[in-house]
């Protein structure tokens, strides 16, 4: 299946790495308790399910490595690639046994309406696994580099999302989408994890990206287009302005450095999401902006900032400090410092290609109304008319239907993306705008 998939669409000379092994399908949820570390469920046709590994088996150990928590588990099962042995000691009832079997690869992605390529991109020494969807039987086709928003997820999980959603429209209109994983991600080989890769990485990698679609032979050259959301949108110009792309999409993403926006961005969340009144929110906003100032403007560590008495507690908290850890947020604390440095208002002057910005009125984690209006100012003083504002009233930041902030957070909350909530109009109006790019309407 794997070699039939990857002729469908490649570039001269990729086919040396499918030595590259993909990642096993090991096929458990477990779940910690005060017996042990028991397995919660079983995937069907998974390497767990062909060994007879069943449900309410406690796990010792995993290829003689003792495990007695989910972390535990998932630090030996995640690197395991297909055709590695793996072995579970367990207990089951009362007797100890041993399972073990040959790890089978993850399932390959299917579509009735796109032909899908599973390929590499070398990048700084590694290789980024990257999947392009295409649509069915079509040989030329205009295509979309998508840069999704900052968190350490695999671009597997989007046939599953509100990325899927939005894929899936775009195939449908005649358009191939191509996506890359971030550094160490999925299938990717000996590449820094994402969550130590810097902004800077993130950035080159999405470079490596569009110079991979630039070399598709399934593509159309001409008709090359970016799509970023959220932080992605703060990437997008960053690269967009050293390819030109013949247009760049972005949703729900900022313009101002990252320490003016935050401040901000907590006055609208801390009421909604914590309960946390307006006072109490403003007592909360006035010193967290000291703390920024120091960490993003001055480039100070969280370290130095912790030895603060003002700050230590705000810094353990809110900027999630514990000694020996990098991890702010879901990356290393230096990427943050990078997105504040960047200047988008000199890079979106270098963009001169046509621009969408699309924002939702509901979208709690934008929040701010001047981030997409400054993006299509800046646009459009350096290069007039090139940039079009596109405000969807009841878009969401994860694209679902929602009416109030108050509805978005309740839809998050519940997985509602999950569950078919999907505000079409955000597909309706890139497809449109889209069209009018390549000259269909």
């Amino acid at each position: 299946m794997l070699l039939r998939v990857l002729t469908f669409c490649l570039i001269a000379g990729t086919l040396s790495t499918q030595t590259l092994v993909r990642k096993a399908f090991v096929g458990i949820q477990v779940k910690e308790s005060a017996a042990g570390l028991s397995v919660d469920s079983v995937v069907p046709h998974s390497t767990a399910s062909k060994i007879n590994v069943l449900k309410n088996d406690m796990i010792v150990a995993v290829n003689g490595q003792t495990v007695a928590t989910t972390a535990d588990f998932y630090r030996i099962a995640e690197p395991l690639r297909a055709g590695d042995e793996l072995n579970f000691d367990v207990r089951r009832r009362t007797r100890k046994i041993k399972v073990k079997g040959i790890a089978i690869a993850r399932p390959l992605e299917r579509s009735s309406i796109a032909d899908i390529t599973y390929d590499w991109v070398p990048f700084r020494g590694c290789y980024l696994r990257a999947i392009v969807r295409k649509p069915a039987g079509k040989t030329k086709s205009p295509a979309i580099l998508l840069i999704p928003g900052y968190g350490c997820g695999s671009i597997e999980n989007y046939s599953k999302s509100y990325n899927g959603e939005l894929i899936n429209a775009w195939i449908r209109s005649g358009f191939a989408v191509i996506t890359v994983e971030k550094s160490g991600m999925g299938d990717s080989y000996g590449c820094v994890p994402c969550s130590e890769a810097d902004l800077a990485t993130d950035i080159a990698s999405y470079d490596a990206a569009y110079r991979y679609m630039q070399q598709l032979e399934c593509v159309d050259r001409q008709q090359l287009y970016i799509w970023g959301h959220s932080l992605g949108g703060m990437i997008a110009p960053e690269v967009a302005k050293v390819h030109q792309p013949k247009g760049v999409m972005v949703f729900g993403t900022v313009f101002r450095p990252w320490s003016e926006f935050l401040p901000e961005m907590h006055r609208v969340q801390k009421p909604l999401l914590e309960n946390k009144s307006y006072a109490e929110t403003e007592q909360f906003a006035r010193l967290i902006q000291k703390v920024y100032y120091e960490f993003f403007v001055l480039k100070r560590t969280r370290e130095e900032l912790h030895t603060n008495p003002e700050y230590s507690s705000i810094v353990e908290s809110e900027l999630e400090y514990k000694p020996g850890s990098n991890n702010m947020w879901g990356r290393h604390w230096r990427f943050w410092q990078q997105i504040d440095s960047l200047n988008l208002a000199r890079s979106w002057s270098q963009v001169e290609c046509p621009v969408l910005v699309l924002n939702g009125g509901t979208d709690y984690e934008q929040c701010a109304a001047i981030e997409p209006r400054l993006i299509e100012e800046t646009v459009n003083a350096a290069h007039p008319g090139n940039a079009t504002r596109i405000e969807i009233p009841d878009l969401d930041h994860f694209m679902m239907k929602s009416s109030t902030y108050k509805e978005a957070a309740d839809n998050f909350r519940s997985r509602a993306f999950l569950k078919g909530n999907f505000n079409t109009r955000i597909s309706t109006e890139t497809v449109n705008w889209l069209n009018k790019q390549t000259g269909k309407s």
